[in-house]
């Protein structure tokens, strides 16, 4: 069988004997639009500290001090913006449309964990939910992988082994669909956390898809997302591709 859908071949050639792409604070040309932004800094936070130099336009230029400050800032920058992030993330697909559910992905995300709220989910349990299709627009061949990788350090073994296996589960439901592999979560039986997705995914993945739900609104959830990504992160990096 060939592939119907070739990833192409790598179409540039990376120059080695030119100098790097370094700006002037000019227009370069015309036929690409510019972004509005040419000389503009980025707002800093916190807002009393200082940018780089400007003569400072490659990491190359660094200093030690220099990348002593932006570690210590840049914790502080990931604690107060992570959460908020990801939040965003999922705000933006609220308007959404629906590509044959009543429901779209994110009042999905939002019924799912609406459903493991009212079974006395608690923090953790209900962020995984909130979470668990973040990227199923954006990523939709790996968006288990997505969701976990988001979360991995600041949850259990147990839920990051969910969130990252739970479409194959998810086939199981979805036994007169004409090519979905419905057995494909056989693979996993026998590990430790296979009977908890599979009965995660029956309660709550599967049910969330209705019009006549009551559900919980985004804000409600937000103090949950802050206190879960302010845990102290594993620190763990993951190359699930490798």
């Amino acid at each position: 069988m060939t592939d119907q859908n070739p990833i192409p071949k790598l179409k540039i050639k990376i120059p080695t004997d030119s100098p790097l792409p370094i700006g002037t604070g000019q227009r370069v040309c015309e036929d690409v639009p510019s972004d509005g932004m040419l000389n503009q800094t980025s707002p800093l936070l916190p807002a009393d500290l200082k940018h780089l130099q400007e003569s400072q336009s490659k990491m190359d230029d660094l200093s030690r001090n220099d990348w002593e400050n932006l570690s210590k800032y840049r914790k502080h920058y990931i604690r107060e913006q992570q959460a908020k992030q990801a939040l965003t993330m999922l705000a933006s697909q609220m308007d959404a449309p629906s590509y044959g559910f009543r429901v779209n992905n994110y009042r999905h995300c939002l019924q799912c964990a609406t459903m493991v709220l009212r079974d006395g989910g608690d923090d953790e349990a209900i962020v995984v939910a909130l979470f668990h299709d973040l990227g199923f627009i954006v990523c939709p061949d790996n968006h288990g992988e997505f969701s976990a990788t988001l979360l991995a350090n600041y949850i259990s073994e147990q839920n990051y082994w969910l969130l990252r296996h739970h479409a194959s589960f998810l086939n199981y439901h979805a036994q007169t669909h004409p090519t979905v592999d419905w057995n494909e979560r056989e693979q996993y039986r026998g590990h430790p956390h296979y009977e908890f997705t599979a009965e995660w995914v029956a309660r709550y993945d599967q049910t969330s898809i209705q019009t006549q739900y009551d559900t919980a609104p985004l804000e409600y959830f937000e103090p949950m997302v802050y206190r879960i990504f302010n845990r102290t992160s594993k620190g763990i990096q993951l190359h699930l591709a490798s």
